[in-house]
């Protein structure tokens, strides 16, 4: 005994709806991760305009082996003081102590306020280099 014409386009209708069933979810999911990454996409260019910095002195004591970096945050945008990178000669430092207004415990840079660095190091660098959370960097070479 075989399937009549309508029963077969029954199942195959029911095949369909099934499919779709399936796979409507996962294609929701995916646009609203691809929705998601364009939003981030944008909120981090914004950032990244409204962010600049500006050294204001980068200094070397050779007595106390300490290379002091004063850099001043010139754009709108609040930076994370922990997310700021210094780069001497080329080579990522890390383990330098920092300060915002004389304060050692803060971890915000709010425009127009001053973060100062101190690396140590047993030589007087060549360069030195500043780079802020969103990629925004300075680099001076008359230490």
């Amino acid at each position: 005994m075989g399937f009549s014409t309508s029963g077969s386009m029954a199942v195959l209708f029911v095949g369909v709806l099934i499919a779709i069933s399936t796979a409507y979810p996962m294609m929701s999911a995916a646009n609203e991760r691809v929705q998601t990454a364009v939003d981030d996409r944008g909120d981090r260019a914004v950032s990244q305009r409204n962010s600049d910095i500006e050294l204001g002195n980068v200094t070397y004591n050779a007595t106390t082996d300490a290379l002091v970096v004063r850099v001043n945050n010139t754009g709108s945008r609040t930076l994370s003081v922990a997310d700021t990178d210094v780069l001497v000669d080329g080579a990522y430092r890390q383990g330098y102590a920092t300060s915002v207004a004389g304060d050692g415990t803060r971890t915000i840079w709010v425009p127009g306020e001053t973060l100062r660095i101190e690396v140590s190091t047993s030589t007087r660098p060549d360069r030195v280099k500043v780079v802020t959370e969103f990629g925004i960097a300075e680099t001076e070479t008359d230490i």
